[in-house]
């Protein structure tokens, strides 16, 4: 039986070139598919072709195996996915919005999260955060990295506030013979760069133009990887379900290549099932425990998080664990992908990744409607 159609769903995606213009081709495809399925039409909008008509807007819908150019009337709902917005695709987006809730009173699926800088200063402030944070520290300049390095026994972690994807990060290491400065990471395509010095005016030098006046934060650099040396990370993807409450999802680790800086899948990464793999790197016992402090840390961060930046729809949040077997808190991010269930073989929960957001969207939908009839 086919539920009540409740609305439309427009998903803002970043622009991209080809055709279909648009990032996340895949992830917008099953939204489109299963939207019948919880009574939405979808339809994808990109920042640089809307063109705002009246009461209407261009955008694209998928049917019969491709996707097709449309005019459709504003969507009730926005689901926002663009990343970095640049200048000009940020005042489009806003006309957007500020045009919709004036003439439709649609509603914006999730706020997002600011940048890593501001998210750690607010998670800082609960104490039962504290001890799963790394210290993280404002790039300022070559002193402001001088003196971490200094701090942190030569070894740092530089990364963009606003990055995703492990693109632009960088580990700075001063080995302990201090004749040289060894830089590795990963560049703005997520390519591999290595860099060595021999004086540190230069490789301070060389890191304040890699990061062009981008906000970027220093870190300890903390021993991330498995008994063969590869990266890892843990990624749980927290949602909102039908009900509006948050749930988790699931679970993936992300493993990076041997010796490699990080364990992103964009970075040539792949997933595993996350509790063999806690069992085989650090027994039963440790185990067991680290994945009680995992489902502790994951319930508690969504709630602090929306108390400080607003109503959020889901989060990526992703895990270091150190050889000791230390939980890190790395990074929690509102726009996050769901690459990994994909890839470690657990279809039920890939499924539920991609529909929950549906089914989020039918909830304040339903609420809403309830509240104009009431």
């Amino acid at each position: 039986m086919t539920p009540q159609h409740v609305g439309s769903l427009g998903i803002l995606c970043s622009d991209r070139s080809g055709n279909p213009p648009f990032s996340e081709q895949h992830y917008c495809r099953r939204l489109s598919q299963a939207g019948a399925k919880y009574g939405l039409t979808v339809v994808v909008l990109c920042p640089r072709t809307i063109q705002l008509l009246h009461h209407q807007v261009n955008g694209y819908v998928y049917g019969d195996g491709g996707w097709k150019k449309v005019i459709v009337p504003i969507p009730d709902m926005f689901y926002d996915r663009c990343f970095h917005k640049q200048g000009k695709d940020k005042r489009i987006l806003s006309k957007l919005l500020t045009l919709s809730k004036t003439q439709k009173q649609s509603l914006l699926w999730a706020r997002g999260l600011p940048g890593k800088w501001q998210v750690y200063n607010k998670l800082k402030v609960n104490p039962t955060l504290v001890p799963y944070l790394p210290l993280t520290t404002y790039y300022s300049g070559p002193e402001s990295l001088i003196r971490c390095l200094e701090t942190y026994q030569g070894q740092v972690f530089l990364k963009p506030q606003a990055g995703s994807q492990g693109k632009l990060t960088l580990h700075v290491q001063i080995p302990p013979s201090k004749d040289r400065f060894m830089i590795r990471g990963r560049d703005h395509h997520n390519k591999e760069l290595i860099q060595i010095f021999d004086t540190a005016p230069e490789a301070l030098a060389w890191v304040h133009q890699f990061i062009h006046h981008r906000p970027f934060i220093i870190q300890p650099y903390l021993h991330l990887s498995n008994k063969q040396g590869h990266p890892f990370d843990i990624r749980v993807l927290m949602q909102k379900n039908g009900e509006g409450r948050w749930i988790l999802t699931g679970m993936a680790v992300r493993q990076g290549q041997l010796g490699g800086v990080t364990s992103n899948l964009h970075g040539g990464g792949t997933a595993r099932p996350v509790p063999p793999f806690l069992t085989r790197e650090y027994g039963t016992a440790l185990a067991e425990h680290i994945m009680t402090v995992l489902h502790k840390l994951s319930n508690d961060i969504p709630p602090i998080l929306e108390s400080y930046f607003g109503r959020l729809g889901e989060l990526g949040i992703d895990y270091g664990i150190d050889p000791e077997g230390n939980v890190w808190l790395l990074e929690a991010n509102s726009k996050p992908g769901r690459s990994s269930f994909d890839h470690i073989g657990e279809q039920s929960i890939a499924i539920l990744a991609t529909e929950n957001p549906l089914r989020y969207a039918r909830y304040l939908l339903l609420r809403q409607l309830r509240r104009v009839n009431s």
